[in-house]
């Protein structure tokens, strides 16, 4: 039977580089939708929601200002979206 030596044997730190690596690429986290919706409400008759779980990320007087923000969360790959009121 072989025993593996010292000189064969993998680096430690490489293997856990690996592992790590591919735990991170199967568990890469979706990116997020977000859309405007019409609250109904006279004061901000706008908000913007992610679209898989409907959580309010902000809410807008003005329909385009809540579309262009929707535009740029939309385009921000996944950085965070603040929570915000105009």
């Amino acid at each position: 039977m072989a025993t593996p030596t010292l000189a064969k044997s993998p680096n430690s730190h490489q293997l856990f580089a690996a592992i790590v690596q591919r735990f991170a690429l199967r568990h890469r986290k979706a990116r997020s939708t977000f859309r405007v919706f019409p609250t109904g409400r006279a004061e901000y008759p706008w908000r913007i929601a992610e679209f898989a779980t409907e959580q309010t990320v902000s809410c807008h007087k003005s329909l385009s200002f809540a579309l262009n923000k929707c535009t740029r969360l939309n385009r921000s790959r996944g950085k965070g979206a603040n929570h915000e009121s105009n």
